[in-house]
């Protein structure tokens, strides 16, 4: 049974691998399909593109929207937006924030006694915006800290010393977007939320949910399945491969998924393209 991954990250956001190596990685490793969901981000689509049709993968498209809802950061999915002119201009503006909030971070680590600078955060983003796995990469390659991983844990998650919330989108506003450009809205690992985002999302236009991810347990997984099926919702999922953090440091086949769910996921866009 051929195997997908519908969710992984380029260095146009904060992965470590440009779009065409990802698709020579799917090659490698035997993948049909992949989608490119980068952080509020798609002009690493067009290189994916012509990449995956080299190796004779099939590119899902696809972006990954973050927001912050009562102090909680949710993911949202978009797949095949129609839209990309009015997505990419839209997406601009929270690229711009990030730069932002990246400054003030790291004004944060300087007053901790880090010798960092914001240039060379810029420099480890490359052409990307800068968040904060670019800044966790760096203090990792200063020595700061032993892992990637640690330098969230100790400096960058929510109530410690580096972290500066970012100003996003309301959750209406992204999801209205996501349909406003054709989008089928899928919620991004939602294991990972202490509130029940899909429930929250639902009355949205919510149109699936992202039930295989590394942060997802057994029980999890069987739990968001069980309710994707209650409510009619598609049923997604992928590595969130980033090329070095946490739980996916090397790629593993572990969380591709049958192409049978990439199936029911091309309907549903092209349902929505009749609607538009």
């Amino acid at each position: 049974m051929k195997k997908v991954d519908m969710h992984m990250h380029s260095n146009v956001s904060d992965g470590l691998y440009s779009p065409a190596e990802l698709m020579k990685l799917a090659d490698t490793y035997g993948l049909s399909a992949v989608g490119l969901t980068d952080h509020d981000n798609v002009e690493g689509l067009p290189e994916a593109e012509s990449a995956a049709s080299e190796f004779g993968i099939e590119l899902i498209p696809g972006v990954e929207i973050s927001i912050l809802h009562n102090d909680e950061e949710i993911h949202i999915l978009g797949y095949y937006p129609r839209k990309l002119n009015l997505l990419c201009e839209a997406l601009k503006q929270i690229q711009s924030e990030r730069f932002r909030r990246m400054e003030k971070m790291v004004d944060r680590l300087k007053r901790l006694g880090f010798k960092i600078k914001f240039d060379e955060v810029l420099e480890e983003a490359g052409n990307a915006a800068p968040g904060r796995m670019h800044l966790a990469r760096l203090l990792y390659k200063k020595k700061y800290v032993h892992t990637v991983d640690e330098a969230f844990s100790l400096y960058l998650t929510r109530n410690r010393e580096a972290y500066v919330p970012r100003e996003t989108m309301s959750l209406k506003q992204a999801m209205a977007l996501l349909r406003k450009v054709g989008a089928v809205i899928v919620a991004a690992h939602p294991g990972y939320n202490k509130t029940d985002i899909v429930g929250l999302m639902m009355p949205m236009g919510l149109h699936g949910i992202e039930v295989f991810h590394p942060d997802h347990s057994k029980e999890q997984g069987r739990k968001y399945k069980n309710m994707a099926l209650e409510n009619k919702l598609l049923i997604t999922g992928g590595s969130d491969f980033h090329g070095d953090n946490r739980k996916n440091i090397r790629y593993s086949l572990q969380w591709a998924i049958s192409e049978k769910y990439l199936q029911q996921l091309k309907e549903a866009a092209g349902q929505r393209q009749q609607m538009w």
